[in-house]
């Protein structure tokens, strides 16, 4: 019995047929700039194959070394054509390449891991474009055409176009770029999905009601949350979401608390959401204290907790005193401590 093949290796194997060495018969190869998606190639085939003479070359244009937390050779070369450093990874073993060969075979063979393979090779050849008038195209470069790529394309019902002159699969209209969004598959490369959803939340929503995103965000702002958050049950960008909420803090009819350099969203006025360390400073504040005396039990500089103290005063939690102490002020609001 083979391998089982899960969401990751499905990934894999649309990483490596659009950018690996497909024809080779004596290696495993990746070549691509993002190390995220070295990390998942690497991860993935140790998990497949255990230990094995695993290499990852990295070129740049100055012969520039990176810390790499791999454990296996790594060689470094210099690219003076290299605009971005990239990386090689590679497998030399005969028998490991017929074992991923037959991998492939099985994955493309199955249905429902076709949104993890297409998620892959578009990580690995695909890309966003945008120009004037609100142009958003989706495309997928190749030399020519290719009967799994349209399988994959047709499965998900994405209408396309493909030019040899512009080796490119492009695909456009708001219903394909829904398709996108709902499975995801420009998900898996960080530079492509942040810009995938800046630009889907651009289109018009034309299939909503007047102030319906508004309304959602309101509504689910009964508990506090971020603008990450609220992208993801929206399904919307996070850029977008941002919008709503500031045009609504505008208004009067949202709150954000700052914590940990991550801005919480909420609706509710009797509540105010602090991080733990500004948690400690108010549960040190039984009696009095000078700001020293509390950076000596924070074991800080007096700075650092002069700069808390004000953020808690501008809270209304605390005050300075005639005698330059500082004290709690009692509140009925609830404080929530993250």
């Amino acid at each position: 019995m083979g391998p089982i093949i899960n969401k990751e290796v499905a990934e894999c194997v649309g990483l490596w047929l659009a950018e690996g060495s497909t024809n080779s018969k004596s290696e495993i190869t990746f070549t691509n700039n993002c190390l995220e998606l070295i990390d998942l190639f690497y991860s993935t085939t140790k998990k497949l194959f255990g230990n094995f003479n695993e290499r990852i070359y990295v070129y740049t244009n100055d012969g520039s070394r990176y810390d790499l937390p791999y454990k296996c050779n790594i060689k470094y070369y210099t690219d003076k054509r290299a605009t971005k450093p990239y990386f090689i990874f590679r497998i030399a073993s005969v028998v490991m390449i017929k074992e991923w060969n037959e991998l492939v075979r099985q994955a493309l063979d199955k249905k429902e891991l076709y949104s993890y393979i297409l998620r892959g090779f578009f990580a690995g050849e695909g890309n966003i474009h945008s120009g004037k008038r609100g142009i958003r195209v989706i495309r997928i470069s190749q030399k020519k055409r290719k009967k799994f790529i349209e399988d994959l394309l047709d499965y998900f019902g994405l209408k396309y176009s493909f030019t040899s002159s512009n080796r490119n699969y492009v695909i456009t209209n708001k219903n394909n770029w829904d398709i996108f969004a709902r499975h995801k598959l420009a998900d898996l490369h960080p530079q492509k999905r942040e810009k995938f959803w800046l630009l889907y939340g651009g289109f018009k929503e034309e299939h909503y009601e007047k102030n319906y995103l508004r309304n959602k965000i309101l509504e689910l702002l009964n508990e506090q949350k971020t603008a990450r958050e609220l992208a993801k049950i929206l399904n919307r960008s996070q850029s977008r979401i941002s919008e709503v909420l500031v045009l609504l803090k505008k208004e009067g009819q949202t709150k954000n608390y700052r914590v940990k350099s991550v801005d919480y969203w909420t609706k509710n006025s009797n509540l105010i959401i602090i991080s733990s360390v500004k948690d400690k400073y108010l549960n040190l504040l039984t009696k009095e204290k000078t700001t020293a005396e509390l950076a000596n039990n924070m074991d800080v500089d007096w700075k650092s907790s002069f700069k808390r103290l004000r953020e808690l005063e501008r809270l209304n939690l605390i005050e300075l005193d005639e005698n330059k102490k500082w004290k709690k002020i009692p509140t009925e609001k609830k404080i929530w401590v993250i």
